[in-house]
């Protein structure tokens, strides 16, 4: 049986590089991906080994590897099979040549040496303004 934490490695490793048959092998058939903090336009849920591959197939034309660093990962106590990750990265938008540079903290089940279901927690207006958009307070003037 595959260790969860290397499942978990080698997923940071295939995103990190964008590396999307490797990507693939990290997933179970009926894995899940949720990212609760997801802006407008992003999906919040995905369903499905090849739903999931067809949102990371987009990735590339968006993002720059996204060389994810600065990894810890952690065994859940009670729940062998759970991994919870924190990571960082350090990449480029294509569309707008901004960096963006984001940290993330992810929980990840594994069974069978795969990932059956994730949540990817990271800062959304990190990413809005890499895509060029702004985040400001009601009330508050957009300088230029």
């Amino acid at each position: 049986m595959t260790d969860p934490h290397e499942v978990v490695r080698r997923y940071l490793d295939a995103v990190g590089a964008l590396d999307l048959d490797a990507l693939a092998e990290t997933f179970a058939d009926d894995v899940v991906m949720d990212l609760p903090y997801a802006p407008p336009g992003f999906p919040r849920r995905v369903e499905g080994k090849a739903d999931v591959q067809a949102f990371f197939a987009g990735m590339p034309a968006m993002i720059t590897p996204l060389r994810f660093h600065d990894h810890r990962l952690d065994a859940v106590a009670d729940d062998p099979g759970s991994i919870v990750a924190h990571y960082a990265s350090d990449a480029r938008i294509l569309a707008t040549d901004r960096p963006y540079r984001n940290t993330y903290i992810a929980r990840f089940r594994v069974s069978g040496g795969a990932i059956t279901w994730f949540a990817e927690y990271f800062d959304p207006i990190t990413l809005v303004e890499a895509l060029g958009g702004t985040v400001t307070m009601p009330g508050q003037e957009v300088s230029a």
